[in-house]
């Protein structure tokens, strides 16, 4: 399995901090270097109860380009709103900082790159593994309106739990245009898709094609289209069709449909789950293809919605005719991509057939046009049953039922039209802000702004120091003595009716610093008293019940500590009797005053005793 193949590669190296290297970031300690790259510097951090982070930082030098300080912001924006077991969760970070960073869980383990480096191709099983982690990972991104555009070995993390796909570095919104300098193509040469090389728009399907080539790589060892030149590998995947044959003949099928030249023939994340799911064959079943190559993939495919039926033409309902693929695409057809699982499993385990059949057209051995659709968890590896075959046959209803149906490049839940219409609409989330500085005792309020529609109800779970704090879901939070030396962050989660929840993660304040009692005041009043006794003197101020406050009198010209030593019912204070031989001297007045975690606070003010003695009265 994947975790077997981990253990044999050598564990990744941690280079201590070197002098240039910060000591701390955002109050995380820094214990060495993970990496870097052209966008920043990626240190190994840790809490202050030791757990482990990955912090990657923007280098000096880039801080003041805004291409790149918009696409750090990105994918902060992106990181934060995936949450998936097989991508990095987000921990902490300030987009806003002269050095902007972002924290996520560190992942002990290697590359992809690092193990098929040292190990070359990886067993079947692995690959498989590595696959369905990839696709889970993929599909949460999806979901979430975004694409990750450079799927490669080495942001793939071989973990304890499986695969971790790492650096959102470029993710992009579905809908949103590149920030890319014209000309450029963000990505890796080998595993960027065909529309990806010609600089194009990419959707989804684009990363479903690098997901391809990765599986490619790891399970033979080399990428679909070779090495080389930019130049030659750009012509190679946007020309010429990829050699499966080095796959095992279990990966064949999958990995050649995700490598399709047209976007629309690629399966979605969710299809490529549900083949996983099923256990592999040598060939998919009813291909009619010679050989292990994968044929050049048809201009259109054919969804067929169809219903659980028996192979009788007197009893079959009629199907819907689409337009025939033409000329060479007609000739070199992919049918039935079932055994791969290429289309996902709908409730009860019906199964929707893709093939790419013009009208008329019969794969060898069929023997009627009716497609027959599997209720079975798994794929059948029987012949189909003749037209004479014994089977219970089933009335046909007025409505032919909904089948699952393929949505090219996107995702797929296995529901029938009607029930995707009443499917819960998506917020388009926006900010979630709070303030970036705060202190102890501040009440902060989670707000909300730049989403659509504006929501109705917010909950938010806050996270101080990167634990989490039960506030009963409020988002306002009062900032705490135990806050200090730690930043706070909050998890909004937004609900509206016909909508379904989303949640976003705010900026996380600066740490909060230590806060400090307020520094007293006060001025020196005299009061003259009996002539063996001296003055009264007198510096009152008003005081915090909270906080405790000392008073030291001192005759500085002497060097002597006043006291009321033998003058009972006298503790210093902030009055004092001050005897007459101090007369002509200056004395001076220190208030301190302290408070458990607090910074302690001092004031201090001088006044000279009168020359002559004057007698009250």
């Amino acid at each position: 399995m994947l975790s077997d193949v981990a253990r044999r590669v050598r564990a990744p190296e941690i280079t201590p901090p070197t002098a240039h290297d910060p000591h701390e970031l955002g109050g995380y300690e820094i214990r060495g270097r993970l990496g870097q790259g052209g966008m920043g510097m990626v240190y190994l951090g840790a809490t202050r109860s030791g757990r482990l982070l990955a912090i990657k930082v923007i280098h000096p030098e880039r801080t003041d380009e805004r291409e790149f300080r918009a696409r750090f912001r990105r994918e902060v924006s992106a990181a934060t709103r995936v949450r998936n077991r097989h991508t990095a969760a987000v921990v902490d970070f300030d987009v806003d900082a002269p050095r902007p960073w972002l924290a996520t869980e560190h992942v002990p383990g290697p590359t992809l790159a690092q193990a098929i480096a040292e190990l070359g191709s990886l067993p079947e099983a692995a690959v498989r593994e590595l696959v369905t982690g990839l696709a889970e990972a993929l599909g949460a991104i999806h979901r979430e309106g975004l694409v990750h555009r450079d799927v490669k070995p080495a942001n793939v993390l071989l973990g304890p739990d499986g695969p971790v796909l790492i650096d959102m570095g470029i993710v992009s919104d579905s809908n949103a245009t590149s920030l890319t300098t014209t000309g450029m193509q963000p990505g890796t040469p080998q595993f960027m898709s065909p529309e990806q090389a010609r600089g194009e728009a990419v959707t989804t399907a684009s990363d479903v094609w690098s997901l391809g080539a990765v599986a490619h790589l790891a399970a033979a060892g080399t990428p679909p289209f070779g090495t080389g030149s930019l130049a030659t590998l750009t012509y190679r995947i946007v020309h010429e069709q990829p050699d499966v044959g080095a796959l095992p003949p279990g990966l064949r099928g999958l990995v050649g449909a995700c490598l399709a030249k047209d976007p629309a023939a690629r399966p979605a994340t969710s299809a490529v789950l549900a083949s996983l799911a099923d256990p592999p064959y040598a060939e998919p079943v009813g291909t009619g293809l010679e050989g292990p190559g994968l044929p050049d993939l048809p201009d259109e495919q054919t969804v067929l919605r169809t219903r659980t039926t028996p192979s009788d033409a007197a009893t079959a309902p009629d199907r819907t005719e689409t337009p025939a693929p033409s000329g060479r695409a007609r000739r070199k057809v992919l049918i039935g991509l079932v055994a791969a699982g290429l289309v996902l499993a709908g409730g009860g385990g019906a199964a929707a057939l893709v093939h790419f059949l013009a009208p008329g057209d019969t794969p060898a051995g069929a023997t009627t046009p009716q497609a027959e659709v599997s209720t079975s968890a798994e794929p059948s590896r029987e012949p189909s049953p003749s037209p004479t075959s014994k089977k219970p046959k089933k009335k046909p209803s007025a409505t032919p039922e909904s089948s699952p149906v393929a949505t090219p490049g996107g995702e797929q839940d296995g529901t029938s039209a009607t029930e995707q219409d009443a499917a819960p609409a998506q917020f388009r989330p926006g900010a979630v802000a709070i303030p970036a500085q705060v202190q102890v005792g501040q009440e902060i309020v989670a707000e909300v702004t730049g989403w659509t529609p504006q929501p109705a109800d917010t909950t938010c779970l806050w996270s101080i120091g990167g634990e989490e704090r039960d506030n009963l879901g409020s988002c306002a939070y009062t900032v705490a003595l135990d806050d200090v030396g730690k930043a706070v962050q909050v998890r909004l989660t937004a609900t509206r009716s016909g909508y379904a929840d989303a949640a976003a993660l705010s900026n996380a304040t600066a740490t909060v610093p230590q806060p400090s009692v307020p520094k007293p005041s006060c001025s020196i009043t005299l009061r003259p008293g009996e002539e063996h006794v001296g003055w009264l003197a007198h510096c009152g101020i008003e005081q915090d019940p909270n906080v405790t406050y000392t008073w030291t009198w001192v005759d500085i010209d002497s060097g002597e500590t006043i006291t009321q030593e033998g003058e009972a019912g006298y503790t210093v204070g902030p009055s004092m009797w001050i005897r007459g031989s101090h007369k002509g001297n200056r004395v001076t007045v220190t208030v301190a005053a302290q408070r458990a975690g607090y910074r302690s606070a001092e004031f201090s003010t001088t006044s000279t005793m009168p020359d002559e003695y004057v007698p009250a009265g």
